[in-house]
């Protein structure tokens, strides 16, 4: 009997819970409403702010790129209306390049970096490459030329770009010209010297030539 009382009890609290009056599933109805409309106004405003940084990054990146071809446009002029008197320097002003950089044509000293993009070696060591730029530059003197080994002049380009060097590049067929231009007994990472006239001054793996590049001009 105590077994059927309880089973009894079991289906009238069903009974109840299946035949609760709207009012009562319907009262957390507003507050699901109210949540779900905030919801949309925040996707509608994150959509909105992304949007605007989209548009933002685009007139950045645009303006940057007007930039980078107007100063592009200016070293090729100055380059072009440079004389040049020496035998590396007319030997540059006839050779094609990677990129908007341009090499000084009145420079008394030329270090010449061979190196490639597919050489993990020679990437490793292009910081200690755009650092001694930045020394050669200062010296007024001195500068510095890649000379790529890569297939092609746009993946050298790329691979330049991406690394952030300014420095003047050419390819290797390019560069063959220049007078004093090491034979190819080292591989890249390799680089050489000369003066400007052509005069060898140094060559051999990148590592020494660069740790030893104010001995073999500036402070000689």
């Amino acid at each position: 009997m105590l077994r059927n009382l309880i089973a009894a009890l079991i289906l009238l609290t069903s009974s109840l819970c299946l035949t609760a009056p709207p009012h009562v599933w319907a009262a957390d109805a507003p507050a699901a409403k109210k949540e779900k409309k905030k919801s949309r106004t925040q996707k509608k405003k994150e959509s909105a702010k992304a949007k605007r940084e989209a548009a933002k990054a685009k007139k950045a990146e645009a303006k940057a790129k007007k930039e980078a071809a107007k100063k592009a446009a200016a070293a090729q002029a100055a380059f072009e209306e440079t004389e040049a008197t020496s035998a590396v320097g007319k030997a540059l002003k006839n050779m094609q390049f990677i990129g908007a950089s341009r090499p000084v044509l009145t420079a008394d000293y030329y270090v010449v970096v061979r190196s490639s993009s597919t050489c993990p070696h020679c990437v490793k060591l292009l910081p200690d490459v755009l650092a001694a730029y930045t020394e050669m530059q200062a010296t007024g003197k001195v500068e510095l030329i890649y000379e790529s080994f890569d297939t092609t002049p746009e993946k050298a380009e790329e691979h330049l770009r991406k690394q952030g060097a300014t420095f003047p590049a050419a390819m290797r067929a390019q560069m063959g010209n220049l007078p004093g231009a090491a034979p190819l007994l080292v591989p890249p990472p390799a680089a050489y010297i000369v003066d400007a006239e052509g005069n060898r001054l140094a060559s051999g793996p990148l590592a020494p030539v660069l740790a030893n590049w104010r001995k073999h001009t500036i402070e000689q």
